[in-house]
């Protein structure tokens, strides 16, 4: 049996334009081993020749024909019959009226007109006929039922709308699902382990090797001096600590420069490729071997995870911002050339290159000097002896300006002055009162030993205080850092260049599952917008669990829409692969839904189990449906008027269909009655009625000419030609 069933539409065609379609048909490459043609009343004798081309074809093995309304003529109207084309009697279902009535199959029943709101009876009759189960069933039927027609009956659950407005209406709130930003979080990044640090190896005699030791030894030489600077030995004899501080400078701005070139030539940005590597080289570096990246593992990684985050409820815009997340993270990393300018920034370099002079005398200083040459004024030699400790006292200052590092007299004048009329006013004192005092020798040759002594520690106090000042505002320290600093950035960077390509490629593949997202996001939109203009009876009924397989399914449209996506270039067309591929899918899924296929058709389903799962609740509701007695009040497809042509007592024929149930039934449909057609949607569910005509009803025909013209070949009544064969 074949898979599919196709439909003809023939209403409103003339003889040549069915024809025309027919051959068009014909010509398709489709199976057409199933065919439901749908013609009008008025204009069906005049298709004849259409139906012969479809029977001599050989493509089409079974064959209905819905015929709607009513033919014109005198006379005509509710109650009269219908004349057919011979060759398709007991293939034909006629629909006389679409709105039709609730009939209880009954004589003398009393109808009820139908108000429309149900929706379109030739709609709901051809959407079940095109499951295949149901279309061979009713075909097996027609080819029994007396008098070659019969006027449908049906009865559906969820009557307020079709199979096919059930999935669209299930298919909208779940693209609503899939587009809400505040949906759950996407499933946890699996990010990889980092890998071990690649040593870095710089070449021996190589230009950034000896720019390295240069800059090392120039620090420990400045180190050196800083060390000496404050001790006593600096002030007896010259040591111009500015001067190896100076060169570290110089030196470390070199390293520093060379280490620019080399990041420059190595964009954090771009790939390395062999002309990079020969470029790191080149520059005293060893290059590293790229890590390898295993483009295929990395997208299966991210299927797997997109699958997850689906499985959540994670909607495609918070997918789209942690995708968008992840990529930011991985685009930061490097920028080994900015963080360079500032573990080696310009001011230290600065200060290091220009470093600043020693410390002015401290304002204490002139204190000491009072005091020492008061001291010296208590000896015999009286104010002479102070002059002498003033002169000595001024002449240690002025030798803590010039040794030290920048030493000017003329930018300290004002220190100097300050201490020598300080211990000139210690000397003149001292002397007076030495005078009026007149100290024995022992005491004032004290007093002189302490102004001597004491004159020597507040000098050497203050020049280790000043020197030490000097040392710590000359940023050696911050230097030594900057240097282990830079040593680390190239080694961080060596390591980052071999990771370079491998993390380059993973953001590409990131922005193009995002890109193919944000293609399958722009087209659910557009379907979602679409959908919100069509009216969408709510079902009546609707089985549990059927809106959540289709979030399933829509779910897994998603995985199979981005998976073209992801093998594109990174040249803007995921997004438009992606979106064409949605399209397609859907449009394929509404096509499946439409002529009750199974699920597991569709190319990007890959578990169909969850619309099959139905529960005990919805099984009984399907189970009263399927068993529904034929002979009760059902939608029939014609007028009150039209009752009459229907033959009550030949009692109809009965197609029950429901979908396969699993869960607590068995998964051949045990619940129901035997016979019954099992399909795959769970949208279908109910019983069809085929009510055999009244003899005389239907007058077959084997010509196209109108009716009254005196010319016709009519069959019988009961649907057998003049020659007793069958058509």
């Amino acid at each position: 049996m074949s898979t599919r069933v196709v439909r003809l539409d023939l209403k409103g065609c003339d003889a040549g334009e069915a024809a025309s379609r027919v051959r068009e048909l014909l010509h398709t490459p489709q199976d057409l081993g199933m065919l439901l043609v749908e013609d009008t009343a008025a204009a069906v004798v005049r298709h004849r020749a259409a139906f012969e081309a479809l029977d001599g074809s050989r493509q089409v093995t079974q064959l209905l024909c819905l015929v709607v309304g009513r033919q014109p003529g005198a006379g005509r109207g509710p109650g009269d019959g219908l004349r057919l084309p011979g060759n398709i009697q007991r293939r034909t279902l006629w629909v006389i009226e679409e709105t039709g009535v609730d009939w209880p199959l009954r004589p003398g029943a009393r109808a009820r007109r139908r108000d429309g709101r149900d929706g379109d009876g030739l709609g709901r009759l051809s959407e079940l006929l095109r499951l295949p189960g149901v279309f061979e069933r009713t075909h097996r039927l027609l080819a029994d039922v007396p008098f070659g027609a019969a006027v449908p009956g049906l009865h559906i659950a969820g009557a307020a709308g079709t199979g096919q407005e059930d999935f669209l209406y299930a298919l909208r709130s779940a693209i609503r699902r899939l587009l809400d930003p505040a949906s759950p979080a996407p499933a946890p990044r699996d990010d990889d382990a980092p890998s071990a640090r690649v040593p870095l190896r710089l070449a021996k005699d190589g230009v950034l090797q000896r720019a390295v030791d240069a800059a090392d030894l120039a620090l420990d030489e400045a180190q050196e001096a800083a060390a000496e600077l404050p001790g006593v030995g600096a002030l007896i004899r010259e040591l111009p600590a500015d001067v190896p501080v100076e060169a570290a400078g110089e030196r470390l701005a070199e390293l520093r420069d060379r280490v620019a070139d080399l990041f420059q030539a190595v964009p954090g940005d771009d790939r390395v490729t062999e002309d990079r590597r020969v470029a790191i080289a080149a520059r005293g570096v060893h290059p590293p071997e790229p890590e390898p990246f295993d483009a295929e593992r990395f997208r299966e990684k991210l299927r797997t995870w997109l699958r997850d985050s689906l499985a959540r409820g994670a909607s495609l815009t918070r997918l789209e911002l942690d995708l968008r997340d992840w990529t930011d993270t991985l685009e930061r990393r490097g920028g080994h050339a900015r963080r360079l300018g500032q573990v080696c920034a310009d001011p230290m370099l600065h200060r290091l290159r220009n470093p600043p002079p020693l410390p002015p005398p401290q304002g204490w200083l002139p204190l000491p000097g009072a005091a020492c040459a008061a001291l010296a004024g208590l000896s015999p030699l009286g104010v002479a002896g102070g002059l002498v400790m003033a002169l000595l006292w001024t002449a240690l200052v002025v030798l803590t300006v010039i040794r030290g590092p920048g030493g000017r007299m003329d930018a300290h004048s004002r220190a100097l002055a300050v201490n020598a009329l300080a211990a000139l006013a210690g000397a003149i004192g001292g002397g007076l009162g030495g005078d009026a005092a007149a100290l024995p020798a022992g005491a004032w040759a004290a007093a002189v030993f302490a102004a001597v002594a004491g004159a020597l520690a507040a000098i050497v106090q203050s020049w280790r205080s000043r020197a030490m000042r000097w040392v710590d505002d000359a940023g050696l320290d911050l230097a030594e850092r900057a240097l282990q600093d830079v040593q680390h950035l190239l080694g961080q960077a060596v390591t980052g260049w071999s990771r370079l390509n491998r993390r380059l490629d993973t953001v590409d593949a990131l922005n193009l599952l995002r890109q193919g997202l944000g293609g399958v996001r722009d087209e659910l939109e557009e379907r979602s917008r679409e959908l919100d203009g069509e009216t969408l009876p709510r079902p009546a009924s609707p089985l549990a669990g059927y809106g959540d397989a289709v979030h399933f399914w829509l779910a897994e449209l998603v995985l199979g829409a981005v998976r073209p996506a992801q093998q594109a270039a990174p040249d803007g067309e995921a997004a438009r692969l992606a979106r064409k591929e949605t399209s397609q899918y859907v449009d394929a899924w509404e096509s499946v839904v439409e002529q009750g296929l199974p699920v597991d058709t569709l190319p990007f389903v890959t578990d169909a189990r969850p619309a099959t799962r139905i529960g005990g609740d919805d099984l009984a509701f399907l189970t009263e449906h399927v068993t529904y007695d034929p002979a009760g009040e059902m939608w029939q497809l014609c007028a009150p008027g039209d009752l009459g042509l229907l033959d009550v007592a030949a009692g109809p024929r009965t197609v029950r269909f429901g979908p396969v149930t699993r869960g607590r039934a068995a998964g051949d449909g045990a619940a129901f009655p035997p016979g019954t057609v099992l399909v795959s949607s769970s949208a279908h569910c109910g019983v069809l009625r085929l009510v055999p005509l009244q003899a005389q009803v239907v007058e077959w025909t084997w010509t196209e000419d109108d009716p009254g013209d005196g010319q016709n070949d009519t069959g019988n009544g009961d649907g057998y030609g003049d020659d007793g064969g069958t058509a």
